[in-house]
């Protein structure tokens, strides 16, 4: 279901890249840390928490979020967050 890429980790059934380093379609990121979420890719996912983190990392980028636990079917891949205690918003 995830494989790697040019641009990073890809899930081909929901057709987004995971933490990529490279500008994509649609981002899925699991922290606002800039080897996590690099400009210039279309939109990106996070969980609700980290949002103002990568906004403030990506201010003009197009930022989507979810609360933890909370799940978002992307293609025919379900997607939610669920919190690492890393850093603030990471799951």
């Amino acid at each position: 279901m995830i494989a790697s890429s040019p641009s990073g980790l890809f899930c081909s059934a929901g057709a987004f890249h995971i933490d990529p380093w490279a500008p994509v379609e649609r981002a899925v990121i699991t922290h606002a840390h800039s080897d996590h979420a690099s400009p210039g890719s279309g939109s990106y996912l996070c969980a609700a928490p980290g949002a103002a983190l990568l906004r403030r990392l990506l201010p003009d980028a197009r930022v989507e979020t979810l609360q933890y636990g909370e799940q978002l079917t992307i293609g025919d891949a379900r997607v939610s967050f669920h919190p690492a205690g890393h850093i603030l918003g990471s799951s």
